[in-house]
């Protein structure tokens, strides 16, 4: 399947006035005719287009307070061709479009728990005991727009962020998604990098799936379950214990 390319510009379609309508079916009126070509997109995923997508996004962001999921990661080192799989919980909490929060419990032998707060990120080692706190600084903004990529994000920061191509319409964990492939538009993100592959599902405008590809052949991928939207978060929902040592680190 062949993608279509968005650029920011084409974002603005979406405002109902006459003259950008008119440019839109133009546009729409070209793809169809590329398909009808080249046979490559299904009419599923012309009804679903980029721009509709992200529409449908900022309309979600709107409304988005929180969610709660499970959630597995799966690690791949590519020099080695090894996976490290980690299982557990995840927890997003929306206070403002600027500042949303997380805490994601991993179970198993490796038990950790990972928490950003602001602009501090806190690593929760149960076996220690320990929390071992980071001021991220200038890079919570990055941590929030990748680690929650999907979650509470509007369509049009996506689209400022990352050239976007739709892929398609699949089915991930038994939930109807769309597929997009995300390439950062920074240079200095895109060292780090390359492209992700986020699967949004259409009940729950949430992601179900995202992978990260970074240079050398690693990725991550991660996967959601039972993802429920706007739950009742307590405020301490996303603490950890409070009878854990603190220890600053640089």
């Amino acid at each position: 399947m062949s993608s279509k390319h968005y650029r920011m510009n084409d974002y603005p379609l979406l405002k109902k006035n006459g003259s950008a309508m008119r440019s839109l079916s133009a546009r729409l009126s070209l793809a169809i005719f590329a398909v009808a070509l080249y046979g490559s997109v299904t009419t599923t995923g012309l009804a679903q287009s980029t721009v509709a997508i992200l529409s449908r996004l900022d309309e979600a962001t709107r409304l988005f307070s929180g969610a709660t999921a499970g959630i597995r990661v799966t690690t791949h080192t590519g020099i080695i061709n090894e996976d490290e799989t980690q299982i557990g919980t995840i927890t997003v909490k929306r206070h403002s479009p600027d500042e949303t929060d997380f805490l994601i419990n991993f179970t198993g032998q490796d038990a950790q728990a990972i928490a950003l707060q602001g602009r501090t990120l806190q690593i929760y080692y149960p076996k220690l005991n320990v929390v071992r706190e980071y001021d991220i600084g200038k890079y919570k903004d990055l941590a929030q727009k990748l680690i929650l990529l999907g979650f509470g994000v509007p369509g049009r920061e996506l689209a400022a962020n990352y050239e976007i191509s739709y892929l398609g319409d699949e089915s991930i964990e038994s939930q109807d998604a769309v597929h997009l492939q995300l390439t950062p538009r920074a240079a200095d993100v895109l060292k780090q990098l390359r492209r992700v592959d986020l699967w949004i599902s259409l009940k729950t405008n949430c992601p179900v799936q995202q992978k990260f590809y970074m240079p050398g052949g690693d990725y991550r991928l991660v996967t959601y379950s039972d993802v429920r939207v706007n739950p009742h978060l307590p405020s301490a929902a996303l603490e950890l214990p409070k009878a854990a040592k603190r220890e600053r680190m640089n």
